[in-house]
């Protein structure tokens, strides 16, 4: 990137700056503030250099393509490569180590943080069995110094019973504030699982498409509001997707150069990625399939005498036999980190209680188990996965078959959209990365050296069509665009190939090219450090999130430590009434004085319930989005109030909302009226 590009970018800054201005309205934080000041300084202070340092000269254009394919291809790295590479992958660490310090528990944190530690002191791994226990024991490693009181009496003889919340729950109540600190520590301690991911990121964009490809896919991963907000969290999901890509990278590495060596640390990649998610129990069926569509291509295309074998099956044993012992390889880490405990047991001896595996017509989702496997030829063999790992999915399983609402655009019911994820992509993501992709695919319909591999390009887009298939499939729940966040770093590596064009001279798609990047910083950093919350443009960013979203895609219970200190700086509003979906934290215990929780509608009271006057005292409730959006509707009133009252935003979680003597006697008239 030369002072052409850079002035390129820095002009281009200056209008989408206003737009994502425009857009997103006042900061909803001190931090946020700081930060949008310092966005608005570097690019104006920016421009004016560049453009008093910049050449009069202008290029000429000259096609996009490079001008030597193969020399640029393997040419990964010159002398400048190393340091950008650490340059940006220490930015990264730093906005994702900011936003660690800064939010709160999201609500899969407050179980992790607690089970992590039991998990070491007990080893024992049946509190948070729907998820392995790799990432909550890394990340609870360093707190063990810090010898923390988790009150544990062990586990429910229900099944259904998630343990980890009644852990989470102690644990606020046993420690307060001082959690805080513990997740901070947790939470920096995940970095690796991002360093190691973008290291694979940045080789693998090298290797296909040359150096400049490797650096532009480090620096969009770098300011992912996914990767970021998500990033800074112990709940796995950003930790799982940069395993996924490490998996997959050394899977291609492997097809490459099938030798015991490769085959023994595809294995150990692949254990070690399914530890961290579930989800990746999906490697047993993708890395094969993978496997057998590849060769299957490669013995039809291949050249061959006829009344020959094809070269490709003389190796054809060896190869299965090296495949083989990687699996084996990959089992053994995954029991091996259960301690063996429960590993190998008879299929008929489990007890399961989701529908697909007991396979009842009468099923219920309460009170209900079985074992469709007893009278079948497979009862009596040994399941190569520890118990607790078997007995975690069936629960995860089970909580997807029982009934369960999805939120979506305003509506609620049963059973979701399959088009939910595509949806929840297209606003989460920036406008100027689906811009990157889409030049991407057109540039790789139209010259020849924009395109990857068809084995790297089989690679990398069959999982994300099955992720994204298997996620829509599954209606059941729509509620977390988490679940999908394998894709992303694939989707980085497929979008790099338009950074091809900084190979060569200025060229207009160069200029398109900058420009989107200048557009996606300003879009990130002007939300920056709510990442988690992150919504683009084309919705009118995050305050207009809950309109579209909920859950964690919105609202996770981050926001809570910002709560606290706007109740610091303003001691003159008061009596303040809290309330906030993640119910396992007592506000009291964090620090966070509250004359009592906001009030509710008559429809969450049963009849006959004397309604005292004092129903909507005077003062300043604050509540968070995920509570005014509750299917029953029980603080309805302040949602339908939020463009007309006099409110705040604390984060983009709580609103308050001051409720002076006519609001307090209009809610009270409204509440009079219901109960008539």
């Amino acid at each position: 990137m030369n002072t052409t590009d850079l002035a390129t970018g820095f002009g281009a800054a200056l209008p989408f700056l206003l737009l994502v201005a425009w857009v997103n309205g006042s900061a909803v934080s001190p931090d946020q503030k700081y930060v949008r000041s310092g966005v608005i300084l570097l690019v104006l202070i920016g421009a004016i250099c560049i453009r008093l340092c910049s050449s009069a000269r202008r290029p000429h254009a000259v096609s996009c393509e490079r001008s030597d394919p193969k020399s640029a291809s393997e040419k990964v790295v010159d002398s400048r490569t190393p340091r950008l590479v650490i340059a940006l992958i220490l930015l990264h660490s730093v906005l994702v180590g900011w936003c660690a310090c800064r939010n709160s528990f999201s609500w899969t944190e407050t179980g992790l943080l607690p089970t992590g530690v039991i998990d070491w002191r007990y080893s024992s791994f049946d509190v948070f069995r729907v998820n392995p226990p790799l990432v909550r024991m890394w990340a609870t490693l360093p707190v063990l110094a810090f010898d923390p009181e988790i009150p544990f009496r062990g586990v429910s003889s229900d099944p259904t019973r998630r343990a980890e919340w009644d852990v989470a729950r102690a644990m606020i109540e046993t420690n307060g504030e001082v959690t805080w600190t513990w997740l901070t520590v947790a939470r920096l301690w995940c970095l690796p699982f991002l360093w190691a991911g973008m290291w694979t990121a940045w080789r693998w964009s090298s290797q296909l498409f040359g150096r400049h490809a490797g650096i532009g896919c480090l620096l969009i991963w770098t300011f992912s509001p996914l990767m970021i907000g998500y990033g800074c969290l112990i709940a796995g999901d950003a930790q799982a997707a940069c395993m996924g890509l490490v998996t997959l990278y050394a899977f291609r590495q492997w097809l490459r150069n099938v030798q015991l060596e490769t085959s023994y640390i595809l294995g150990l990649v692949a254990g070690l990625t399914v530890l961290t998610k579930t989800s990746w129990m999906a490697l047993f069926g993708l890395l094969p399939l993978l496997w057998l569509l590849i060769r299957s291509i490669e013995w039809v295309a291949c050249p061959r005498q006829p009344d020959q074998p094809s070269p490709g099956w003389k190796a054809a044993p060896r190869e299965t036999g090296l495949a083989i012992g990687s699996m084996v390889i990959c089992l053994l880490v995954i029991n091996l980190a259960y301690g063996l405990d429960g590993s190998f047991k008879r299929l008929d001896s489990f007890d399961f209680i989701s529908k697909a595996l007991t396979h009842d017509e009468n099923w219920r989702s309460h009170d209900y188990h079985g074992n469709r496997f007893i009278d079948s030829w497979a009862a009596a063999l040994p399941v190569p996965l520890p118990e607790d790992m078997v007995v975690g999915m069936d629960l995860q399983k089970w909580d997807f078959d029982r009934v369960r609402s999805s939120y979506f655009r305003g509506e609620w019911r049963n059973y979701g959209w399959w088009y939910y994820y595509l949806y929840a992509l297209a606003i989460k993501v920036p406008l100027a990365l689906w811009l990157l992709l889409l030049l991407a695919t057109a540039g790789a319909v139209r010259w020849p050296t924009w395109r990857a591999d068809w084995r790297d390009n089989l690679i990398l887009l069959l999982p994300v069509a099955l992720v994204l298939g298997a996620a829509s499939a599954e209606t059941g729940l729509n509620r977390h665009v988490r679940y999908v966040m394998p894709i992303i770093p694939l989707l980085f590596v497929s979008i790099s190939r338009v950074f091809i064009v900084f190979g060569g001279r200025v060229g207009w798609m160069r200029r398109v090219v900058v420009a989107c990047l200048s557009w996606m910083m300003v879009s990130i950093l002007w939300i920056y450090p709510h990442s988690h919350s992150y919504f683009n443009e084309i919705i009118g960013g995050p305050l207009n999130g809950f309109r579209h979203l909920n859950a964690s895609n919105l609202d996770w219970g981050q926001d809570l430590k910002f709560l606290k200190r706007w109740c610091e700086a303003h001691p003159d509003q008061r009596p303040i009434f809290t309330k906030a979906y993640l119910h396992l934290i007592d506000h009291q215990k964090m620090g966070i004085v509250s004359a009592g929780s906001v009030p509710s509608t008559l429809t969450h009271y049963p009849e006959g319930r004397n309604v005292s006057k004092g129903r909507f005292p005077r003062g300043w409730y604050i509540v968070d989005h995920e509570t005014m959006l509750r299917e029953t509707g029980d603080y309805r009133y302040l949602l339908d109030r939020l463009d007309t009252a006099r409110t705040e935003h604390i984060g983009y979680g709580f609103v308050v909302f001051q409720v002076d003597e006519e609001l307090s006697t209009e809610l009270q008239y409204l509440q009079t009226t219901q109960r008539n």
